[in-house]
């Protein structure tokens, strides 16, 4: 009996410590979340430490703000609807074109989305010639079919441009998010792929490759985007971070190096800002920002593709992607952050301090 009290009691125990265990690996957990900053936190506690152990106070960074992109309205009248008869369009009972039509008509898609509008054009395209065979050239159904097939053609590149600035998913790619990008880079591959559909897609209409043309691939691409947000998470990181180097950088210039290196000190505070530079920057803001310029330099070139060039190009985009820009995210980027370093080498020298 004592026995079996013995056990019971240790059994208790047992339960009690994998508990206590479990209680505590999880709080853990929530504490290590819960501690772990969003990159631009980190850089904030960088500049202010620099400010504290410097003594200047720092000026504000004129604030951020969203790309205003001009809306592209493309209100092409839909000859089928105007000059085609119900008895006309029974005459095309045969051919596949008539569903288009009919669907087109209806009250659905007069409030389709600028990707549904850019299937139905592309598919307008790719079923009219079957369909004009079997009509009488000199028929006003044939007429009427002919000349919007030319029609569609001729602006089914603006169609596509409406797609990149009307789209939600694809417009919001300009616009600033709070969302952040783990270190994984999770989506990365995923944008890439359907950046890169994008841009075929995108290729085969400028060659008039309509036969080559998946439509029903684009829904599937652009839920893809919408998934990751990663477009938008990065160009915004990528502003961000430009930004808080060009004003940390602009803040550094104006300290004295000859006074916080003059050799006749300890070099207490020179060696206090050295440690900061190391824990901040050199630890997590440097390998944070290789990464974004690592994901940048995949997709700026599907960007380019993409925005750049159109006849639709609005100049705010413009100065973002071509390579000849200053201003161009990649360049800017980069540039940034050379400067910044480059006055910590100075600090290093000029100090005679090791940054190791």
């Amino acid at each position: 009996m004592s026995h079996l009290k013995t056990l019971k009691t240790d059994n208790q125990h047992s339960n009690q410590t994998w508990l206590f265990g479990y209680l505590f690996t999880l709080l853990s957990c929530l504490l290590l979340s819960a501690c772990t900053d969003k990159p631009s936190d980190v850089y904030l506690q960088y500049q202010q430490r620099l400010a504290n152990t410097l003594e200047q106070p720092l000026s504000q960074a004129p604030e951020l703000n969203n790309i205003v992109l001009t809306p592209i309205h493309y209100e092409q009248e839909a000859l089928t609807t105007q000059q085609l008869s119900l008895l006309q369009l029974a005459q095309l009972s045969h051919c596949k074109l008539n569903t288009l039509i009919a669907e087109r008509n209806s009250q659905l898609g007069k409030l389709a989305t600028p990707a549904s509008q850019l299937i139905y054009q592309i598919q307008f395209i790719q079923l009219a010639p079957a369909c004009l065979e079997k009509l009488e050239p000199s028929s006003k159904s044939y007429l009427a079919i002919k000349g919007e097939l030319n029609n569609k053609k001729q602006q089914l590149v603006v169609q596509f441009n409406q797609l990149l600035y009307n789209d939600p998913e694809l417009k919001r790619t300009w616009q600033l998010t709070s969302y952040t990008l783990d270190t994984n880079l999770a989506g990365l591959t995923e944008t890439e792929a359907a950046l890169n559909q994008l841009a075929t897609l995108k290729q085969q209409i400028k060659q008039q490759q309509y036969a080559q043309i998946d439509t029903q691939a684009l829904y599937p691409l652009l839920s893809q985007l919408h998934q990751y947000n990663f477009n938008q998470a990065l160009i915004s990181a990528v502003r961000q971070q430009t930004q808080l180097n060009n004003s940390t950088s602009d803040y550094l210039a104006n300290v004295d190096l000859t006074m916080l290196c003059n050799p006749l000190k300890n070099k207490r505070q020179a060696q206090i800002v050295s440690n900061i530079f190391k824990k901040y920057y050199l630890a997590q803001l440097q390998p944070y920002q290789a990464q974004l310029s690592g994901a940048l330099e995949r997709l700026m070139p599907l960007y380019q593709a993409l925005w750049l060039n159109s006849t639709s190009m609005q100049p705010q985009i413009a100065a973002l992607l071509s390579p000849s820009q200053p201003s161009n995210l990649l360049i800017a980027f980069k540039d940034s952050a050379k400067s910044h370093v480059f006055w910590w080498q100075n600090f290093y020298k000029t100090c005679e301090i090791s940054p190791i």
